[in-house]
């Protein structure tokens, strides 16, 4: 019998925005974070062509919403994404983001200051473009951006407990000592690799549930990665090792048992 329990956890109360919201053009991400079977958490960190499109707008937080809504008919019935918020002001800066963006597939990373997720609006083949209105008169100045998608699909907004893009991958020096930490991020890039090798972890210093990103190197002879059971090692699903070919990806999140650390596979592609 498989029973599904949706229970009361906390209030229905509206939670204080994140003013700051995150834009990233679809054409520029490489690798997404796959879904768990349930559809909407989603497992692992995005990756990014080299200068990928990606703004950081203030958007007013009492002002901010990100509804969903239902279209079809018995059946057929889809979800329509979409995501509305305010930028005050008349500036230069926020005229060539309204300018730039026109017609620019994309998604919206956004969050409130209480949950430990962020949601994501839009996916790859339904994502989201801006539809913006302007204000300029006696009562106020200010850009209203609407997002909306135009394909239709059947995902929610998708829960995100990744890295939130700020940097670009850490370049790893040597696959056989990688040193995972705050100061080096959430991503690490792989080295290209000639001689048969093993990625090994010198040191793991990010918080438990961090998710942390391999990005493979390639070369003639890839590293790898192997499943093991004791300190500083990664634990992978089914124990199957990953090969670190150009452009293949890993994640895994971070674990503490209170002796040991852990990083468990959440995903690969």
């Amino acid at each position: 019998m498989n029973i599904q329990f949706v229970t009361k956890k906390g209030s229905g109360a509206a939670a204080p925005k994140d003013p700051n919201v995150i834009i990233i053009a679809t054409k520029d991400i490489v690798t997404w974070p796959s879904r768990d079977p349930k559809k909407v958490n989603m497992l692992g960190n995005f990756t990014f062509t080299a200068n990928p499109k990606i703004a950081i707008v203030y958007m007013t937080s009492s002002k901010t919403k990100a509804p969903y809504e239902n279209e079809g008919d018995e059946d057929s019935i889809t979800i329509k994404q979409s995501f509305e918020g305010e930028h005050p002001g008349d500036e230069l800066e926020v005229n060539e983001f309204v300018a730039n963006w026109l017609n620019e597939p994309c998604i919206i990373i956004h969050g409130s200051c209480q949950d430990a997720y962020r949601k994501v609006v839009g996916t790859k083949c339904a994502p989201v473009q801006l539809r913006p209105s302007g204000q300029n008169d006696n009562d106020a100045r200010k850009h209203m951006m609407k997002f909306e998608q135009f394909a239709k699909s059947e995902w929610l907004p998708g829960h995100f407990t990744g890295a939130v893009p700020s940097r670009d991958p850490f370049v790893v020096a040597l696959a056989t000592a990688v040193t995972v930490n705050e100061a080096n991020g959430s991503l690490y890039q792989l080295p290209e690799w000639a001689t048969t090798a093993a990625i090994t972890f010198a040191a793991i210093g990010l918080a438990p549930g961090s998710i942390v990103t391999l990005i493979g190197g390639g070369g003639s002879d890839p590293a790898t990665l192997t499943s093991g059971v004791t300190d500083k090692k990664a634990i992978l699903i089914n124990g199957t090792t990953w090969v670190g070919l150009k452009g293949a990806v890993i994640h895994l999140e971070v674990f503490n048992n209170g002796g040991l650390t852990f990083l468990l596979e959440k995903s690969r592609g």
